[in-house]
Parts: C-alpha cells; structure tokens; sequence
C-alpha cells in the first residue's frame, strides 16, 4: 500500500489543480493566446511565481491539461454505474465525450495543436490511441472483436479516422450530427473486424 500524501504534498496537488482549472476555463472563454499566465495565477488565486513552480512556461501547462482530461475520460468510461455494457458501446461512448470536452472546441483545439506540434510533444495523442485500445482489447475478450487483429493497429486506426471526421465536421460536413457520424464510423469499422458476440446498435 502507498504512503498517504503529506499535507505539503496535497496542497501542491490541489494548486496544480487549480491553475490547470483556472486555464483550462481561460482558454474556453478567450482563446490560449489571448490568455496569460498572469490572468491563469490571477484566476487560480497565486502568484504569478508560483505557476512557475509547476510549469516552466504557458506552453508547458497543454499537455498536462490534455492528460488531465484524458484521465478523466478514462474514470468516465470506466464507472462500472454508468459505463455499457458492451465495449464497443464504451468506445463511442469514449469519442462522445472527447468531443463533448472543452477541449475539443474547434477553435480552441486547433490553437493547442499548434502548440503541441511546435513542442513535438505527441504524448496525448498516444495517450488517446492507448485508451481506445484498451476497449478495444476488452472488445475482444467479449468477443465482439476478432482476436486476430492487433488492438493498437485498431486503436490507432479509430483515432485516425476519428480526428478526420471530426475536422470534416466542422469544416461543413454536417449531414448529420457529429456523434452520429462518429458512430456510423465505428459500426462501418466493425463491419471488417467484427466478432462473433458483436450485435450492431439497432
């Protein structure tokens, strides 16, 4: 069993919190560069010095909120109270969510992705194939994927063509809703690698 945190070491976790809260709500409300650090400390109730004991500069604290949301995400879909039943039900549940996230605001997302690839920093982008992956491992153990096709190949194909659908979403292609193009693309996918427990959504 893991030791207890200190008291020191909860208050630092809680101020690491609050400062990707207090930016997170920035970025949502006026964009990542029209936010800086010192209205993040500001809102977060510190000192501009102390956002520097936890992120060495603005561009630091995007990757640390990318695997904070991921994090919750993965809680989410893992609540055994509200998570389906079925796997493959969890994974479209998983890219619901993702694009429910403030996050994932299209104007918002695509100033973080110009700052991750500036710091070549793929991290979130693995964290994502890894956590879609994972269902998709559990998919085959329920059988409704076939278990000869390897879970990241998957998990990196959904990915991919998840960030594709969405960006043509958003650029007009809105036939439909974007969570029903999102689970048209998982059932047209399962098609291929379906196995035999997997009962298409009616």
């Amino acid at each position: 069993m893991e030791p207890s945190l200190s008291r020191r070491e909860r208050k630092k976790l809680a101020t690491r919190q609050c400062l990707m809260q207090a930016a997170l709500q920035l970025f949502s409300e006026h964009g990542y560069d029209a936010t800086t650090v010192e209205e993040i400390a500001e809102a977060a109730d510190v000192a501009k010095s102390t956002f520097f004991n936890y992120f060495e500069t603005k561009e630091a604290i995007v990757p640390a909120l990318m695997e904070w949301r991921l994090t919750h995400l993965e809680d989410t879909i893992s609540a055994t109270s509200t998570a389906p039943v079925s796997s493959v039900e969890r994974i479209k549940r998983l890219l619901h969510l993702v694009i429910d996230d403030p996050l994932a605001n299209p104007a918002l997302a695509r100033q973080l992705f110009m700052v991750q690839r500036g710091q070549q920093n793929m991290q979130p982008i693995f964290a994502l194939t890894a956590l879609i992956s994972e269902q998709v491992r559990q998919a085959q153990q329920a059988g409704e994927i076939r278990d000869d096709v390897n879970p990241t190949d998957i998990g990196s194909i959904i990915r991919a063509v998840f960030l594709h659908q969405v960006v043509n979403w958003h650029c007009g292609d809105k036939q439909l809703p974007l969570s029903a193009t999102i689970d048209r693309m998982i059932d047209i996918l399962m098609e291929g690698i379906a196995g035999p427990n997997w009962r298409p959504s009616p």
